[in-house]
């Protein structure tokens, strides 16, 4: 119990580990559990996470390059909660404590306004917006 008041980055990140590895184990049968993206369906329309869940996949694959192809803006979000998990548990082993991650207000609206960036422009028909689409 003292690891965890101690030690909280380093828990959260064996665990996100552990959860990792359980599901790359059952991932077959984790996909086919998956509903499909309804929005795409009614809509013909990419949203920001269309072409996620194969994105994913592809990263745990090492085929770095198709999962930029089937969605950048999950291999971004995927890649900064690692560096920014990393940089915690880091902080945690040097200093002795992690702290909370600091985001400022103008940070989060940067978040919010990109992802809505990112899906209206992956929907635009013409080049170069149609290579945010999944292919």
């Amino acid at each position: 119990m003292d690891l965890v008041a101690r030690k909280p980055w380093t828990l959260l990140s064996a665990l996100l580990l552990g959860a990792s590895i359980v599901v790359w184990i059952l991932k077959r049968r984790l996909m086919n559990l998956m509903p499909p993206c309804y929005f795409h369906r009614y809509t013909s329309l990419h949203c920001p996470g269309c072409g996620g869940r194969r994105c994913v996949t592809a990263v745990g694959e090492g085929r770095f390059l198709d999962a930029l192809h089937m969605n950048a803006l999950v291999v971004l979000l995927v890649a900064s909660a690692v560096f920014l998990l990393v940089r915690q548990v880091w902080r945690e082993w040097r200093f002795g404590n992690g702290g909370m991650i600091d985001v400022s207000p103008r940070g989060g609206w940067l978040i919010a306004w990109g992802i809505i960036a990112f899906w209206v422009l992956r929907n635009v028909p013409t080049w170069p917006f149609t290579l945010m689409a999944p292919y």
